[in-house]
């Protein structure tokens, strides 16, 4: 709270100062992007082609891969033999006069001497002429194989204890495996273009030293609006002298594909560029921004993710950038400290006039997607993503209709007889239950006097939730106790059904968080806004349109979030009905019948949406105080009355400081 106060202080100085109130303060502090002082930004591009093979009749392809810069291509033919057709000389080569048994549905490599055909968590290794040397069963999956740059067989290893991937030597001739250095994920493994091991991960693609552990990048995705995805299967790949990445592919049908990746520079182009700065930058997101870019002539939008900086250390930079007249010219709301103090101050442009001029139905969009950040007048940021919380609870602590007043849903919990606690598994500590309590309340329940600056911790209803949350919040000694409680969320349809079908089984209901109204759900919104320092708000304003574009929406949940364009969200659960019903089958093309679905899941999925609200934007401070104090009552460190009147006192202070 105190580093959120000083903030507030220092950014309305810093913005008088700078003359910000939503002008600017002059052309040489316009805003050049966050990269500006690291000289010219770059971005990547790919293309993507299905490969175009002559195969011969009867042939079809068992797998691909780079063998000394080579892309070679390994066949079967209708007479069971193995070919290997070398794509740049165009010409096969006989390997074997039978496919060996253990390449049946495996992973295959070959570094010209053995054969690796590796499948779960079973590696068998053949000699040149198909015959098996051995078969290694190992302790996790085996995720990918290759040959390093200096000769050796190395392959990732899921470790399914503690996570991450191993990173394994294998010797061929032994069959004894060393190492295990440890990858937090890769996408991809591939020979080294310079040394040891091509890993691309998340962070890049960079050569990976096996002996000394020393990363050389090739290419890194943060500022950039390239991800690796896993939505094709990646057999191999390999980084050519002009720097580009290639990648030999295959989707679930079995087609094969080439993709080139390589970095480009816009701005040389003459496109105007824009910062877009997002905490987490997924791969719906960066879709979306690569059309964008594609279509749009003038602008190129690059988008800047935290990478492998710390939230909070990127929220203090960004607050501190826009407060000095700088920063990106859209902002994410996750990567400030506090958007809302951000449009008081003028720090953010009113998107309104821009909303006019587009003629925007706004009748189209879920209701909070448009914010007024806290202003009288005017919107000042445009959610384009948002998820629904709630909580599943036992059914006899509500009413038929899955309902209960605050003092009600507290009496039912306190009057219930058995060893019991909320949730292990999202760790409703006692001071996080305490949260769940008050979250969707203004006011707390009337113990804060927001006009009138004053406070009341001293009644019944307050020693109740603590009493409660004390009973049933996560500790050490209840682990192993009984659960009342869920998670409840609406991230999608089909994560709402699955949760319907184990709720039903467990007791449980799904309803919302208590309120003064009753139990309602928690609305989280994502969205993006105009930094006022922007030199190039029209384009800044371009591209929030084509985010909230129908076509846009649709890309950019991938499952993880919900539409805000309420067309986009409708034909999403249209398109799980179907597939649910319809377009499921086995791989030999019977139809798969479903059960039926959870009786009345589509009204409650719309209901659950439709009466989800913001928690109040004002309580987030003094929740945080209350939290804090109400540690030391239930680690039995005070009283209820010595909390108590901390609390009161911390409050009053926080209240007058509002001022």
């Amino acid at each position: 709270m105190r580093r959120k106060k000083r903030f507030c202080l220092l950014l309305s100085a810093v913005l008088l100062l700078a003359g910000c109130g939503g002008k600017g303060s002059g052309e040489a502090n316009k805003n050049l992007g966050s990269h500006a002082s690291e000289g010219m930004r770059y971005d990547y591009e790919m293309t993507e082609e299905m490969a175009a093979l002559p195969l011969q009749e009867g042939e079809i392809v068992l797998w691909a891969q780079y063998l000394a810069g080579e892309r070679v291509w390994f066949l079967e033919n209708d007479a069971d033999q193995m070919l290997c057709y070398r794509e740049d000389k165009e010409k096969r080569e006989l390997l074997l006069e039978r496919v060996p048994a253990a390449f049946t549905g495996c992973s295959l490599y070959t570094d010209g001497e053995n054969f690796y055909a590796y499948q779960m968590a079973k590696l068998t290794v053949l000699d040149a002429a198909g015959k098996e040397r051995y078969t290694l069963r190992l302790e996790g999956r085996i995720g990918g194989l290759c040959m390093s740059k200096e000769g050796s067989i190395v392959l990732t290893v899921f470790d399914d204890v503690q996570g991450g991937l191993l990173l394994k030597t294998l010797d061929a001739e032994s069959g004894t495996l060393t190492g295990g250095s440890r990858l937090s994920d890769c996408f991809g493994l591939a020979t080294g273009a310079e040394r040891g091991v091509l890993v691309i991960d998340r962070i890049g693609a960079y050569d990976l030293d096996m002996e000394s552990g020393e990363k050389s990048w090739h290419m890194k995705w943060n500022g950039t609006s390239y991800i690796p995805t896993t939505e094709k299967f990646f057999l191999a790949a390999r980084i050519g002298e002009d720097g580009v990445l290639e990648q030999i592919k295959r989707d679930d049908d079995k087609n094969y594909y080439l993709s080139y990746l390589w970095e480009t520079h816009p701005e040389e182009e003459g496109k105007i560029p824009l910062v877009f700065r997002a905490l987490h930058a997924g791969a719906g997101l960066k879709e979306i921004v690569t059309r964008f870019n594609r279509e749009n002539e003038v602008y190129h939008v690059f988008l800047e993710d935290r990478g492998e900086e710390y939230g909070w250390d990127l929220c203090a930079r960004t607050d501190m950038e826009i407060a000095t007249g700088q920063g990106p010219d859209l902002i994410e709301s996750a990567v400030v400290t506090d958007m809302r103090a951000l449009a008081e101050k003028g720090g953010l442009e009113n998107l309104e006039p821009y909303l006019a001029q587009a003629g925007l139905d706004r009748d189209g969009y879920h209701p909070e997607t448009f914010g007024s950040q806290g202003m009288e007048s005017g919107v000042y940021s445009a959610g384009y993503e948002m998820r629904v919380r709630g909580l599943y609870l036992r059914k006899e602590f509500l009413d038929g209709n899955g309902q209960a007043d605050i003092k009600t849903l507290l009496d039912n919990l306190e009057g219930y007889k058995g060893q019991a606690i909320f949730n292990v598994k999202w760790s409703y500590t006692p001071a996080n239950l305490m949260r769940y309590f008050f979250l969707m309340s203004d006011d707390f329940y009337g113990m804060v006097d927001w006009e009138g600056k004053t406070c009341d911790f001293d009644g019944e209803l307050w020693e109740q939730i603590l009493r409660v949350s004390g009973r049933y919040g996560l500790t050490e000694r209840n682990r192993e106790w009984e659960e009342v409680a869920d998670l409840g969320y609406i991230y999608n349809f089909s994560s709402m059904v699955g949760q319907e079908q184990e709720a039903e089984r467990r007791g449980m209901v799904l309803t919302g968080y208590p309120s003064e109204e009753g139990m309602v759900n928690w609305l989280q919104m994502s969205s993006v806004a105009i930094n006022a320092n922007s030199a190039h708000k029209e384009g800044a304003w371009q591209f929030i349109q084509f985010l909230l574009e129908e076509e846009s929406q649709a890309l950019i949940t991938r499952g993880i979030a919900l539409q805000v364009h309420k067309g986009a969200l409708e034909k999403s659960v249209e398109e799980y009905l179907y597939d649910y019903y319809y377009n499921i089958y086995t791989s030999d093309g019977r139809h798969i019948i479903r059960d039926e679905l959870p009786e009345g899941i589509e009204e409650k999925f719309w209901e659950g949406i439709a009466s989800a609200r913001p928690a109040s934007y004002r309580t987030e401070q003094v929740l945080a105080i209350i939290a804090e104090e109400a540690e030391f009552y239930f680690m039995g460190d005070k009283s209820l009355e010595e909390v108590s009147a901390v609390i009161e006192n911390r409050v009053r202070l926080y209240l007058a400081e509002m001022e």
